[in-house]
């Protein structure tokens, strides 16, 4: 059950941040209360990434590269809690 919790919580996570990205690319009006909704639940996850390709020089290049590597930590960080909670018999 809570594996099965723990999934549901990440493909929530990846769902709010591919409709960031989508968002990213066709809306210009950020007022709209789903907008700002999905910008609120999704700021706090990519900041930490964006802080590092910002310190690093990264961010300039036009593409948000920040958003790949969250997604890809983030998977990475599933799979990790998933074996744990799986290792442990949860």
């Amino acid at each position: 059950m809570l594996i099965f919790v723990v999934s549901y919580f990440f493909r929530v996570l990846y769902f709010l941040l591919v409709v960031r990205a989508l968002l990213s690319w066709v809306i210009r009006d950020f007022r709209h209360p789903v907008v700002r909704f999905v910008i609120q639940a999704t700021d706090p996850i990519l900041k930490p990434m964006r802080d590092v390709f910002e310190r690093f020089g990264l961010m300039g290049m036009g593409i948000d590269f920040s958003f790949l590597a969250t997604f890809v930590l983030l998977q990475m960080l599933e799979g990790l809690v998933i074996r744990l909670l799986i290792n442990v018999g949860l």
